[in-house]
């Protein structure tokens, strides 16, 4: 009697699939049957990374025409694919989708592939590969905006953890003889076919390069890792007018929904919102998530005495001109004093502003937590107010509420209150750090 492999017990089979990369796995493993396919996807499920495109060995030729078409055609495999390690073989593949085929991607640097980068596990990627992997992914991220074939309508990059050696944000820096003047260079340095651009970045440089080269950008979202950071460039060259007339409108003519989302710690932060602010007055739809941190560490006097009122919003949270924009949304944290009696006032400012009643943006939401001192304000009648348990002090992404997935608290004799509910308050999360 012939002993097939189909034979042998789950537990068993199992323990022979632990021994296989995922390749491997899939090339020799894959369709044999329903059961083999489930036992290989509890194996998968089982590790919480899912399948990790992690073989540097691997080569471009299996890649691309034996697993990623095995795993394109399989829901069940293409739900568990979670992480590309940085290699030549991906980029490759990468590089030959969006040229032919893809027209929606979204692709995320994390803080793992940077790590990696610096400090590979691998011995046998040595400076030079690691220098060449670089170069290789700056010029991934170029064709997506300077393209020759690019068949991407929409993309979601995200490359926040742009940190050294990777700078990232350098990549689309035009050639210094080349100029964007002319119709003819436009085309030649533009991506002609994006219309739907979401990014998470550091560097407020690589947003004003990249408006060089979306033309045809219908919305753009930009979400800053943490404050609007202009470390790459000199402080001296920031020194930038609130009144500044926009002239985005010749670059993006076709833009018409914009997002934000960023921490503001400083005057020459705020100044760089409302210069942005200014260069895409011509937009209909605009969106804001701001954070001010220390409002009181402001030189801007109107910033260090108010309280974030309809006048606050159309000072510094809005274009100087405002015709255009047909739509408004905000949702805004400031760390303030705030005295509970001012809220009837601080909704009663939108009640009687032109601009709010115009656009039916009165019944605003607005919640102050005394703790910590916060005042949240939000145009939506349902805030996305963070819960809170007496006693505790949480420091949260505000951005993410209740998408959170790490938690911060200050030690507290009621820390047990937060345990009990943490489940119904943190659904999502997964980590929790408590400082003693």
């Amino acid at each position: 009697m012939i002993s097939k492999l189909e034979t042998l017990p789950n537990e068993i089979l199992l323990d022979i699939f632990c021994y296989l990369s995922w390749n491997k796995m899939l090339i020799s493993l894959w369709s044999l049957n329903e059961r083999i396919n489930f036992l290989i996807c509890l194996i998968f499920s089982k590790d919480k990374h899912g399948i990790i495109f992690n073989q540097t060995d691997l080569s471009y030729k299996i890649f691309s025409e034996i697993l990623l078409p095995l795993i394109c055609k399989s829901s069940l495999l293409s739900s568990v694919v979670t992480q590309c390690l940085l290699s030549q073989s991906l980029i490759k593949t990468l590089s030959l989708l969006i040229h032919y085929q893809l027209d929606q991607l979204t692709l995320s640097l994390d803080e793992r592939m940077i790590k990696f980068i610096r400090d590979p596990d691998d011995p046998s990627i040595i400076a030079h590969n690691k220098k060449k992997l670089i170069t290789m992914f700056k010029q991934l991220i170029r064709q997506f905006f300077f393209p020759d074939k690019c068949q991407l309508i929409c993309l979601r990059l995200d490359i926040a953890d742009d940190d050294l050696p990777m700078n990232i944000h350098q990549c689309l820096i035009l050639p210094s003889h080349s100029s964007t003047s002319s119709i003819s260079d436009k085309f030649q340095y533009s991506c002609l076919t994006l219309r739907y651009l979401y990014i998470r970045i550091k560097y407020s440089c690589f947003l004003e390069h990249l408006i060089e080269h979306i033309p045809n950008i219908e919305r753009l979202s930009v979400i800053f890792k943490r404050s609007i950071n202009i470390e790459s460039r000199s402080k001296s060259n920031m020194i930038i007018s609130r009144k500044s007339n926009g002239n985005w409108f010749e670059k993006v003519p076709k833009l018409n929904y914009f997002t934000l989302k960023t921490i503001l710690d400083n005057d020459i932060e705020l100044d760089y919102l409302k210069w942005i602010l200014n260069n895409l007055n011509h937009i209909e739809k605009l969106k804001v998530h701001l954070h001010f941190n220390r409002m009181d560490s402001f030189e801007d006097t109107m910033v260090k005495v108010h309280v974030v009122d309809a006048s606050f919003i159309r000072q510094y949270c809005l274009p100087d001109i405002v015709t255009n924009i047909k739509s408004f949304h905000f949702y805004i944290v400031s760390q303030c004093q705030l005295l509970s009696n001012n809220i009837e006032k601080i909704i009663n400012s939108f009640k009687i502003d032109q601009f709010f009643i115009s656009r039916q943006l009165t019944n605003v939401t607005c919640y102050t937590d005394r703790i910590m001192s916060y005042q949240y304000i939000s145009s939506s009648s349902i805030a996305n107010i963070p819960p809170s348990v007496n006693g505790l002090i949480f420091s949260p992404n505000v951005f993410t509420w209740p998408n959170i997935q790490h938690v911060s608290i200050n030690l507290h004799p009621s820390v047990y209150l937060l345990f009990e509910r943490f489940d119904e308050m943190f659904p999502n999360s997964s980590h929790i750090k408590v400082y003693t």
